[in-house]
This record gives structure tokens, sequence and C-alpha cells, in this order.
């Protein structure tokens, strides 16, 4: 009963806002931009050598096979974003005759699903896929061979190497710690509504209730980035996958590269 409530719900929000909450077009106007309208783009206010962005570096399709997903993966790095959709008829069966509640994000946007490439925190050198979803809340379970049911886009950053990796991999820690599974999962985030903190500074910053998104949004800010299209407080706005992997943005002035971490005492 409560998927069937979200559910609904998300489709009301289509129907009588014409996708202001649940759409991630850049046409359809959204309460955030009022917002965001007296916030400076973080990137604007950086130095050229500060800046970031990502960049498309990979595209797989379901109907390349195993062979297809094997190349492909093959060209994933750490700190890649995995950006996953289906196709629109797909989804919405699911959605709405199969009552999925995973499809809704694949139904109205443009990506359903976004996972961040990143090391194994235990140490090991393996790479797995950090993100949270609503059956297992945050989690890094996942693998490159788990990635053959959906097709997707990779993004690269521009400039990994500037990213505090401690400081990321503390907030996974903590995160992955600190959820209960599905019923952590942040429903309301999900249409557009009292999302997470998308600026933790400290551990007690990292709460729960995040998606995807916001999980990872709030993951790369804990670790020096700063995204142009999270700079607001984001209560009224659906943060998307789509929204993160074409943002702009900078390193911020605390977050130190990995040389400096492998100098430090």
């Amino acid at each position: 009963m409560q998927n069937l409530t979200v559910i609904c719900a998300g489709a009301i929000c289509l129907i009588c806002t014409s996708g202001c909450l649940i759409n991630d077009s850049a046409i359809i106007p959204k309460p955030a931009w009022a917002e965001r309208a007296f916030l400076p783009r973080p990137s604007r206010l950086a130095e050229a050598e500060d800046r970031m962005e990502f960049g498309l570096v990979a595209e797989y399709r379901r109907s390349t096979g195993e062979e297809g997903l094997r190349k492909k993966t093959a060209l994933l790095r750490e700190g890649d974003l995995i950006a996953a959709r289906l196709g629109k008829i797909e989804a919405g069966t699911d959605l709405f005759l199969k009552w999925k509640k995973y499809a809704a994000g694949y139904t109205f946007l443009k990506y359903g699903h976004l996972d961040l490439v990143m090391r194994e925190p235990s140490g090991e050198d393996e790479l797995v896929l950090f993100t949270c979803n609503g059956t297992e809340g945050v989690n890094i379970k996942r693998q490159f061979h788990d990635l053959g049911s959906r097709d997707w886009d990779a993004y690269r950053m521009k400039g990994w190497d500037r990213v505090n990796i401690n400081r990321l991999l503390e907030f996974v820690r903590i995160s992955i710690v600190q959820e209960k599974g599905g019923e952590s999962y942040g429903d309301l985030s999900s249409l557009g509504f009292r999302n997470a903190n998308l600026k933790p500074r400290t551990q007690a910053d990292i709460g729960g209730g995040y998606t995807c998104s916001t999980v990872i949004a709030a993951a790369l800010y804990y670790a020096g980035v700063e995204l142009d299209k999270t700079r607001g407080s984001s209560h009224l706005d659906l943060v998307s996958p789509k929204q993160i992997v074409t943002s702009k943005g900078r390193f911020t002035a605390a977050q130190t590269s990995r040389e400096s971490q492998d100098d430090s005492p």
C-alpha cells in the first residue's frame, strides 16, 4: 500500500503541476529556479583551475550483449558516474501495470538511476558501485557485472585527482552504517520534496533519507566538490541523475589533492 501511495502521488504531481517537480527538463519551470536565482554558481566564483565538469566517456546499450558490456565496463575508472535509463514504454509498463516503484524515475526522467564508481572502502583494489536504492538503501553491493540490466551512459569528472578520497570514503562508511535498508530511502526526495542534507561538512551532518542522486551529490560535497545545480537547499527540487551529470561546479578551497593527502603526517 505504501508503494502504491508513492506511485499515485508521483502521477498526480506529474499531471497537476505539468511535471515541475518530477521532471528534469531544462525547459519546464521548477520552484528551485527561484531559489537558485539568488545564489551565484560555484563554478563562476572559482578560478579557472578550480572549475570542474563531467564529460561523457562511454555508452552501453543492452542490444550489444555481454561482449558489449565487457568492452564498456573496461573503460570505467574510479570516480565515473553511471547514469542508467530504460525505454519509456518498458518503464511505463512496469510502473502503471505492474506497480513497480523503481520504474517511476525511468518513466519520467531521462535517467532513472545513478551510481558512482569507487574503490572498495575496505582497502581492496576492486571497483564497486556506490549508490542508494529503495531496496537496500545506501550501499556498495553492486559491481560492473550488474550493469547489464539497463542501458547507461558513463560520465567522468575532469580533475578527479582533486577529490579528497579520505573524506569520500568517510562519507561512504558513515552513510552505509546509518542506513536501514530500503525503509530509509527518501521517497519524498524522489518526488522533489524534503531532500536530505546536500552540503554535509561534518560527520554529524551525514544523515539518511537519500536517493541515488542526493547521496552522490552529498558525498561529492563532503569530499570537496560543490555542484552548481545543487547550490541551494533544494527542498523543492528533484535532484535527478541528469541534474548531477550535467552540472558544472568547483573544487572547494578546503579540499586537498591526493598528493597532499599522501604527504600529510
